[in-house]
């Protein structure tokens, strides 16, 4: 009974130190297990920090990013001001220049205006109806407007080198222009219109004028061709009908003929003051054909020395030639290449004053009768 009471209390104290142990382990375990939630929690609590919390430099990057793209748009707003600044100045300059374009048409239209005006004015007074002493109805002179290649003419002043050189230049342009004057003469028809085309650029050349002697001769040539060809074929029928007239006279012993002999004399006498002004006329003014045969008779009549001047330097060689004949044999050929150039030219130095009397004045240059012409050419006086 002793034994199993002994082995009872040894039973119960291991029990009891089994118990503690096991309380003791118990602890430890719940020690450990608190300290290990603990460390999970610290180190979750770390981790959150860590996340939140930012480097240093990851900042300054960013900064730096983020200044970047500030000063990108900065630039781009202001690129794109400079481009508005730009345009703006654009369409003001536009603008500008357009009030400007405007304003110099209006200006150049009232210069226009104002030129023509004055165009009108100075012809209106030119052109005056001036009654005829024997008619009292019918015009004395009356001449169309002048030849187109006459419009804009202006004689200058030269100076002593420019005088030198322009001395020297005329002699071949002389030279030329008989050259192509005996060319066109050859077929007898034209001579009328080769008369003319040369006083077309011989009157040009005696006001200094810049003339192309070929485009300008021949130009005149074709333009002229008609009229001036009929002046030529009315005259050449003329001066044969009158030398048929003589020849009946000196074969002729009738009494009779004293009376044809006036009539051919008189015929000579017309034709005389008619020819030598016939074709300068042609070549200045556009007009009918009985007009222009009017005007350079009444020229002739009117202004003597001028149809003196152009009648005797025509004349003089055929004279000299005719009661000399072998001075024509060593001078023929000099009408072919200069002389008949150069006297044209002699003639329209005279010729040019006539001109510019007739179309500065034509009223009182003309008669001093109070007898004037009616002038037509209301758009085309030359300035001199």
């Amino acid at each position: 009974m002793a034994k199993k009471k002994s082995n009872k209390k040894s039973n119960k104290k291991k029990s009891n130190s089994n118990n503690r142990n096991n309380n003791a382990a118990r602890r430890n375990t719940g020690k450990q297990n608190s300290n290990h939630n603990t460390g999970k929690q610290s180190s979750n609590i770390q981790a959150v920090g860590k996340q939140n919390t930012v480097k240093p430099s990851t900042k300054k990057k960013n900064e730096a990013e983020l200044n970047k793209v500030k000063k990108i748009s900065d630039t781009k707003e202001q690129e794109l001001k400079v481009k508005k600044d730009k345009a703006d100045r654009q369409s003001q300059l536009k603008s500008v220049m357009n009030s400007m374009e405007k304003l110099g048409e209006k200006n150049a239209s009232n210069k226009k205006n104002r030129t023509e005006n004055n165009r009108t004015e100075n012809n209106s007074k030119e052109t005056e109806d001036i009654k005829n002493t024997a008619s009292g109805s019918d015009t004395l002179m009356d001449f169309s407007r002048i030849d187109d290649e006459y419009k804009g003419e202006l004689r200058r002043k030269l100076t002593p080198k420019e005088r030198f050189f322009r001395t020297c230049e005329k002699f071949g342009d002389l030279f030329l222009l008989n050259v192509f004057f005996t060319l066109t003469c050859l077929p007898v028809v034209t001579i009328g219109a080769s008369f003319t085309a040369l006083y077309t650029v011989t009157l040009k050349m005696v006001r200094n004028e810049d003339v192309p002697i070929k485009d300008g001769y021949f130009k005149a040539f074709k333009r002229n061709f008609k009229q001036s060809t009929l002046l030529w074929l009315i005259v050449a029928a003329a001066f044969a009908f009158i030398g048929w007239q003589l020849n009946v006279v000196f074969n002729s012993t009738s009494a009779k003929m004293n009376m044809l002999v006036m009539v051919v004399g008189l015929e000579l006498l017309v034709m005389t003051f008619l020819v030598p002004l016939l074709f300068p006329f042609a070549a200045r003014y556009e007009n009918t054909t009985g007009k222009i045969i009017k005007n350079s008779l009444l020229a002739s009549l009117l202004h003597l020395g001028t149809w003196a001047t152009v009648f005797f330097l025509w004349m003089i060689p055929v004279v000299i030639y005719y009661l000399k004949p072998h001075v024509f044999f060593y001078t023929w050929y000099l009408w072919l290449v200069f002389l008949s150039s150069f006297v044209a030219y002699t003639c329209s130095y005279r010729l040019r004053s006539l001109f510019d009397k007739l179309e500065e004045d034509p009223v009182s240059k003309i008669n001093d009768d109070n007898t004037g012409d009616n002038i037509n050419e209301s758009d085309s006086a030359t300035t001199v």
